[in-house]
C-alpha cells in the first residue's frame, strides 16, 4: 500500500504543483484539467469529497480512501403484475430489501 500511496503522492504533486493551498475540490479538478491530466487521474479528482484541502498529502490520503470505498451495487427484483391490469408495465424495478 505504501507504493500506491507514493504513486498517488507523486501524481498529485505533479498535477497540483502550481496550485496554492488550501484549495477546494473544484480548484483541484480545474488545475488537473489545465495540467492535462489523463482520464484516470481526472476520475480520481472527481471522486473526492466536496471540501477544502489543506495540502497535497491530504488530497493523496483522500484519493486512497475513495479508491477503496466501493458503492454497493443495487439489486433489482422483478414484480409480477396481473395481465388484466391496463396501462401498467409488466415488470417494475424494485430495490431488494437489505
Amino acid at each position: 500500500m505504501t507504493s500506491e500511496r507514493d504513486n498517488n503522492e507523486t501524481v498529485v504533486r505533479q498535477v497540483l504543483s502550481e496550485l496554492p493551498f488550501p484549495a477546494y475540490r473544484w480548484q483541484l479538478i480545474a488545475q488537473a484539467a489545465v495540467y492535462g491530466a489523463d482520464s484516470v487521474t481526472m476520475a480520481k479528482f472527481h471522486r473526492l469529497p466536496l471540501k477544502r484541502y489543506a495540502d497535497c498529502e491530504e488530497v493523496s490520503a483522500a484519493i486512497i480512501a475513495t479508491q477503496h470505498a466501493r458503492p454497493r451495487p443495487r439489486r433489482y427484483r422483478p414484480v409480477v403484475i396481473p395481465m388484466n391490469v391496463k396501462h401498467r408495465p409488466l415488470v417494475v424495478a424494485v430495490a431488494a430489501p437489505d
